[in-house]
């Protein structure tokens, strides 16, 4: 059970209502790790062949001695499970930072993939090594997943998630709010860009295999439109799928924004994010796109190199 917090009678958007410590880091064996991977590779695989897909990236593993390293690097990282008011839902969501950490420290929001409980953000998967670099990174689980309230709307009131955690990061005292950052993979670039075109502060952005032509994925993966964005998106269509794709609006983008790809992503096509880059272009925006070649959805060859680029792009912007 999550640790309650004494809650006014009506909180405000961002109150930190709820908070535990996180699990502790798996204790699985390297070879329970590789078991797992390669599980993980099979089902991935699978989905991709259930709509006419092929998963053509190989699995990738860390070493023995990576995995090490993750370990000891995860003792020195606070996580904590929490859930924070947004539109009078209760929201979970995760928060990780510098064990050590003294003063105020830049932040990274960063936005979770996929819907509901598939693709949620969990305790340690990669997010959290942000907080190795510096930052205090900010998950939202959005509404309708991790035992939140409300209802998933794909890019509609749940992005109200996302601009709450402004006043979330606020009142924890320890977040230096000059220097804060938005980070999305997938459905979470969708939601990045959509913040953006509400008015969301930030010095910078960051995608990753991002959505910003849902009209195009559609086409090419029409079972998203009849199993997933029918289902959750408040009056589907034609209207609802340009208010969700940033490519329709590139002009709104008004900081500036890092895009990352894998070559041979089948979940969203990375000739997507190579349009909308174009897009930026003759909005005039400030934008920098790379596309790994060969590599996957959420770029498992090179996910270093890409926090290290990530990392960079959000100092470059960084207030001192």
């Amino acid at each position: 059970m999550l640790a309650a917090i004494v809650l006014a009678a009506v909180a405000a958007n961002g109150t930190l209502v709820e908070q535990a410590p996180c699990p502790p880091y798996p204790t699985a064996t390297y070879d329970e790790y590789v078991a797992g991977a390669k599980k993980g590779y099979d089902t991935e695989a699978e989905a991709a062949k259930r709509e006419h897909h092929e998963l053509k990236t190989p699995l990738t593993l860390l070493t023995k001695e990576q995995y090490a390293q993750r370990k000891k690097e995860a003792e020195g990282i606070d996580c904590r499970h929490i859930r924070y008011m947004s539109d009078g839902l209760k929201v979970s969501g995760y928060i990780w930072k510098p064990k050590d950490a003294v003063g105020k420290l830049p932040l990274i929001i960063f936005n979770r993939g996929g819907n509901g409980d598939f693709g949620k953000a969990l305790p340690w998967q990669n997010i959290w090594r942000y907080a190795l670099d510096g930052f205090v990174v900010i998950a939202a689980q959005l509404r309708g997943s991790d035992g939140g309230g409300g209802k998933d709307e794909f890019g509609g009131a749940d992005v109200d998630d996302v601009l709450n955690t402004i006043p979330l990061a606020q009142s924890l005292g320890y977040v230096d709010m000059r220097n804060i950052f938005l980070l999305g993979w997938s459905r979470g670039g969708m939601e990045t860009a959509i913040a953006l075109k509400r008015g969301m502060k930030v010095n910078a952005a960051a995608v990753g295999g991002a959505l910003s032509d849902l009209h195009a994925e559609l086409t090419r993966r029409p079972s998203l439109g009849t199993n997933v964005w029918m289902r959750l998106m408040p009056s589907y269509g034609a209207a609802a799928l340009r208010e969700r794709s940033a490519i329709d609006w590139p002009e709104r983008i008004h900081v500036p924004l890092l895009l990352i790809h894998g070559g041979a992503d089948w979940r969203v096509d990375p000739a997507e994010t190579q349009r909308f880059a174009e897009a930026l272009k003759r909005a005039g925006a400030t934008y920098e796109v790379v596309v790994y070649p060969g590599d996957d959805h959420g770029v498992s060859a090179h996910k270093d190199e890409s926090n290290r680029r990530i990392v960079q792009w959000f100092r470059r912007y960084m207030v001192k």
